[in-house]
């Protein structure tokens, strides 16, 4: 799937298939590639090369920032593992939200607890999270610098998702069930045919009502998949929403992240924490219900209308269907999510 700098995209992402800790190629060890360029450097360039702005403008890279595009799971832990050996403050990920994904991901037990700060350059189709941070769609190498220098950083925690007994988690910003895992089928056929960004978004929402409004009763996207769902001893509960309860569920959506794309307010108003949407299948009133949900509203009977907003710090869900995390899909299963450590971001 594009957005993933793995070779071997039909497999689900390493936290999920077993793999262990690194081996012993995967240490830390110095760069053997412009080491004279990279002696006191700071600041690294992780890039994707499979990213959409990537493939059609090279960067414009200042003297002395190293640049690496690892093209599997083994060289991307080995390239972070180099970065901390030599010191490196600042990784600048020049790529999409799935290449985010997978960097914090294979970081996560690399750096420990002594992270960089993470530049996050929009390359991508969509870059949700950039959106997020602040970060402006023209930024370069050297105005990312320049903030990181001047300290404007937000933090941000990321979701950690594993699947239950396994232990090993995957951090992402924007998981998606249901309703969502077809709508990003979508997202990708407005790819190919150029829409990026928000324009991308809205052409997948207004294909995602397309469908469900005319597949009639019967359509599979009106049917939803099965979830069972348990929040967690913090969660704040709408009234009328259960702390544990299983059925067909249209969408499930949860994030960390504040601001949407095209401004939309899906989980309501501007707040930190996880948070998550639920509406039930088959969805209820759905036009009236969809764009008050978009707005973000409230109102009373919204759990009597199958629809549920919930903050938490960790939940379990059980889902058929599999799942979207940044844009690429995962299996279904049994999985546990919690609001992850923050991370440190450059914004303008």
């Amino acid at each position: 799937m594009d957005g993933t700098i793995y070779d071997d995209c039909t497999r689900p992402l390493f936290a999920f298939d077993g793999v262990g800790g690194p081996a012993r190629s995967e240490q830390a060890e110095p760069s053997r590639r412009g080491s004279s360029a990279r002696e006191g450097s700071r600041v690294a360039v992780i890039s994707n090369p499979r990213s959409y702005r990537n493939k059609r403008r090279p960067l414009t890279v200042p003297g002395g920032v190293l640049v690496e595009s690892p093209r599997t799971r083994h060289e991307l832990r080995r390239t972070l593992a180099a970065f901390k050996h030599d010191g490196v403050e600042l990784v600048i990920v020049a790529g999409g939200d799935g290449t985010v994904r997978d960097v914090l991901t294979c970081g996560t037990d690399v750096w420990g607890d002594s992270p960089p700060v993470i530049g996050v350059l929009p390359c991508g189709k969509t870059n949700a999270l950039a959106i997020d941070l602040g970060v402006p769609d023209d930024w370069d190498i050297s105005q990312m610098i320049a903030a990181w220098k001047a300290r404007s950083f937000v933090e941000r925690p990321p979701i950690e998702i594993e699947r239950v007994n396994e232990g090993r988690p995957v951090l992402g910003y924007l998981f998606g069930a249901g309703v969502f895992v077809d709508a990003t089928d979508l997202a990708q056929t407005t790819h190919r045919f150029g829409a990026v960004n928000n324009l991308a978004v809205a052409l997948s929402i207004f294909g995602a009502v397309a469908s469900t409004i005319m597949g009639g009763n019967n359509s599979e996207w009106r049917q939803g998949k099965a979830m069972a769902i348990r929040y967690g001893e913090d969660a704040k509960l709408l009234d009328g929403t259960k702390a544990n309860s299983e059925g067909q569920r249209f969408i499930m959506l949860a994030s960390t992240m504040e601001r949407l794309p095209l401004g939309l307010k899906i989980f309501g108003e501007r707040r930190p924490g996880m948070k998550t949407l639920v509406v039930d299948a088959p969805p209820r009133r759905f036009m009236r219900i969809f764009t008050r949900v978009l707005r973000g509203m409230t109102w009373k009977t919204m759990a009597d209308d199958g629809v549920h907003r919930v903050d938490t710090g960790e939940m379990r869900i059980d889902l058929e269907g599999g799942f979207i995390l940044d844009g690429e899909r995962f299996p279904a299963g049994d999985y546990l999510l919690r609001k992850g450590t923050p991370v440190t971001f450059v914004t303008s």
